[in-house]
């Protein structure tokens, strides 16, 4: 009679005793699929703008455009997974990871900041605004957020900074003696820094939102992009990474240099796929039902404060609410259960024995990008030449003769030369 073979914890998994399935989904793979959601998402831009000059085509447009904020959420998540990967095989190399990261960082801030001052402030002085670098910074730090969650996505790469800075200060055994021994609890509780820069960030969205505050442009282009819940969840995964290799060091036979191939393995991989799923999973339906908790107690707080409102009232000011939580990136989660799939067929120690092509697909992406925007709103724009004017008179009447904020009067000095455009 044969005896069972005993069965082998995933923990004990080798390169010797591997499982046979792995993911076939590589980083470069989900960074195809993460450029490819942020192309799609620039067609909803361009057909926004369609459905603003040609209300009759509003109906079929917000079908679409309903389905490409869907695709365009999993923008984020693809481009974390695929860097996760990245510093799960870096795992020694910091130096590495921040200038890579801190590097695109840099380059995406600095190339923000020189289109502003570069083309916006040539652009406002060659219309007779006379602003200064400082009236110009303020003019396209309150411009920035009527685009909505297009205006607060400018910079993903200060989001991918954040983790790696997570990943680091949970995974990095440092030289200095202030961290030696128990101490290196106080170089872990370090993780809280870019978790109290994504707090501050979001708290700062929301009142720019608001209308309550607002933020020169350099300054702007620093806050995070991703939805907070989604921030969240690389949080609990890197955390969860950490809590499992310790967990792991203190069974007994296993050491650094095990651990080390363990996290080699297919089992290991696919251990951490479906940790990831399930973060996802939770994180979303948390995202849905902190969306709705929100909006519910901001209206219901309204209401209180305003008995006598009309419905046309309360049903305008629940819009106004939805839309500041949204740009903000509540709700914006939810899209990670879409994630899950792809998440399953994803490996992390998949690589390519080409790397330079990783190097092509970011400028292909950004070229894409360049590409759908020039050529839809340009087709957009010429399709609609009349009514584009004369929506752009609308506005500027509405925003000079209302009487705007302190803050916005410099605007207003800017546009009402537009009054005078004559078709």
């Amino acid at each position: 009679m044969k005896t069972k073979a005993k069965r082998i914890r995933w923990g004990d998994r080798t390169l010797d005793n591997d499982i046979k399935y792995g993911g076939f989904l590589s980083y470069r793979h989900l960074r195809i699929i993460g450029w490819a959601c942020l192309i799609i998402a620039q067609v909803g831009v361009v057909l926004k703008l369609e459905g603003k000059l040609a209300p009759q085509t509003v109906g079929t447009i917000d079908i679409w455009n309903t389905i490409i904020s869907v695709i365009s959420g999993l923008t984020i998540p693809m481009f974390l997974l695929a860097n996760l990967s990245t510093i799960l095989q870096k795992r020694g190399n910091f130096k590495a990871l921040f200038i890579k990261f801190g590097g695109m960082a840099l380059g995406m801030y600095i190339l923000a900041n020189f289109i502003v001052f570069h083309y916006g402030f040539q652009s406002l002085n060659a219309v007779g605004a006379a602003f200064n670098w400082a009236d110009a910074a303020r003019f396209f730090g309150e411009l920035l957020p009527a685009f909505g969650k297009t205006g607060y996505t400018l910079n993903i790469f200060i989001d991918m900074l954040l983790v790696v800075l997570m990943f680091f200060f949970a995974n990095y055994a440092p030289n200095a003696k202030a961290f030696q021994g128990k101490r290196i609890v106080l170089f872990r509780l370090m993780i809280l820094l870019p978790v109290a820069y994504e707090v501050a960030g979001i708290i700062l969205k929301y009142k720019i939102g608001m209308g309550e505050f607002s933020v020169p442009s350099p300054v702007f282009f620093l806050l995070p992009s991703k939805p907070p819940l989604i921030f969240a969840a690389f949080f609990i995964i890197v955390a969860a990474l950490k809590i499992s290799e310790v967990a792991y060091l203190h069974r007994k036979g296993h050491t650094q240099e095990t651990y080390e191939e363990h996290i080699k393995t297919k089992a290991h991989s696919l251990k951490i796929s479906v940790g990831i799923s399930s973060a996802f999973t939770v994180i979303a339906l948390i995202d849905l039902a902190l969306f709705i908790l929100l909006l519910f107690t901001s209206v219901a707080k309204y209401q209180a404060m305003f008995p006598k409102a009309t419905e046309e009232q309360i049903e305008l000011y629940t819009m106004t609410r939805m839309n500041v939580f949204e740009n903000i990136g509540f709700g914006g989660a939810v899209g990670l259960i879409l994630a899950v799939p792809v998440v399953m067929l994803f490996s992390y120690t998949k690589t390519h024995k080409n790397p330079k092509i990783d190097l092509i697909i970011p400028i292909a992406g950004v070229a894409l990008i360049v590409l759908v925007l020039l050529e839809g709103i340009f087709q957009v724009i010429t399709l609609n030449l009349p009514i584009f004017f004369q929506k752009i008179r609308e506005f500027i009447d509405r925003y000079v003769n209302g009487e705007p904020e302190p803050q916005q009067q410099q605007a207003a000095a800017l546009l009402s030369w537009i009054r005078n455009i004559r078709l």
